[in-house]
């Protein structure tokens, strides 16, 4: 009875094609043939973003806006206070890093204000405008470092390393995301370098993405070289 039963469930197995990989159905000749619609690097971002119904993001109201008056004119002075390592930006083409950076000098800006719109108005020893929240901050670090500006960073990392910043005593396990702890920022050094940051990214813009001379003594060239050219 027991072996009926079971070569009957195997049957069924088998009928219904249990045990085999899924199929995957290949593309057909059209649909290998489709190219987008643009050529633009920019209409192809957004249509790409708004394919099958996407929406296109749109930024948040800025409600502290970020001065740039008093930040350096001269690239080299920008390049020297930013400390900006351009290594990152030199392995993209033209016309890509002068996409990337058009989105980025927005992000410098909206992020810059949600950091300023948690400012508190004082600190548990009475100090005022120098507490933020750590999600803002580390959201505002992660997004200069990323591209190689180690100056805005650094103040960033000050920060965090305050003694009155309340970190539990397992920083090695601190979430993302931690709604109620707040830093010690050095505002004022902090909206400077921010608005050199700025201007530099500016500045790149306005060259159409082309890099400064400034940038190219800050440069680090790494030597491609196999495993075996040291045997």
């Amino acid at each position: 009875m027991a072996s009926g039963s079971s070569s009957g469930v195997n049957e069924t197995l088998r009928l219904r094609g249990a045990g085999k990989p899924p199929r995957i159905r290949q593309p057909t000749k059209a649909q290998m043939e489709e190219r987008w619609k643009s050529t633009n690097p920019r209409d192809l971002a957004y249509e790409i973003a708004t394919f099958m119904g996407g929406e296109w993001p749109t930024r948040p109201v800025r409600k502290v806006q970020l001065s740039l008056e008093g930040a350096p004119r001269e690239c080299e002075d920008l390049m020297e206070l930013t400390q900006l390592n351009p290594t990152l930006l030199s392995e993209m083409t033209v016309p890509t890093r002068e996409l990337f950076l058009e989105v980025y000098y927005d992000d410098l800006l909206d992020v810059y204000s949600q950091v300023m719109e948690t400012l508190a108005p004082e600190d548990p020893h009475g100090v005022r405008g120098t507490r933020v929240t750590f999600d803002s901050v580390r959201k505002f670090k992660h997004l200069t470092i990323s591209l190689g500006f180690k100056a805005v960073s650094d103040v960033c990392q000050a920060a965090f390393d305050h003694p009155d910043t309340d970190f539990d005593e397992w920083p090695e396990v601190t979430p993302d995301h931690r709604p109620g702890c707040w830093c010690t920022l050095d505002v004022a050094k902090f909206t400077q370098l921010t608005a050199a940051t700025v201007a530099l990214v500016k500045m790149i813009l306005d060259e159409k993405g082309v890099l400064p001379p400034a940038a190219e003594a800050r440069i680090i060239n790494v030597a491609k070289r196999f495993y075996y050219d040291d045997v």
